[in-house]
């Protein structure tokens, strides 16, 4: 298993997890058990149904994490800059390229 950190929060990304009743440990489950995609200019981690050890999925703590996305840093991978969820279409929005892209 993977052993990730993070090592600052934006004030943002507090007011998420509070508003989301995310706290610490959640915050480190998803860490270990979800998946890391690299798009845009941050780095994503997912956490779905099928990450979710069968054991784990008995307990209701951890199944309400399913669908929760950390959005990090891309650089350091270890600022967290904000945290929502997405049961329905998870880590297939985070994958998918935009159909348009804004010309400055």
């Amino acid at each position: 298993m993977r052993d990730y950190t993070v090592a600052s929060v934006s004030s943002h990304a507090d007011e998420r997890l509070a508003q989301r009743n995310l706290k610490e440990e959640d915050i480190r489950y998803v860490f270990v058990h979800g998946r890391r995609h690299h798009s845009g200019h941050a780095v994503f981690v997912h956490l779905g149904k099928r990450d979710i050890p069968a054991e784990d999925l008995k307990i209701d703590r951890i199944r309400r994490l399913e669908g929760t996305v950390l959005v990090l840093d891309p650089f350091t991978g270890e600022h967290l800059t904000t945290a929502y969820r997405n049961r329905r279409t998870g880590s297939r929005d985070i994958k998918r390229k935009p159909k348009r892209t804004f010309l400055d």
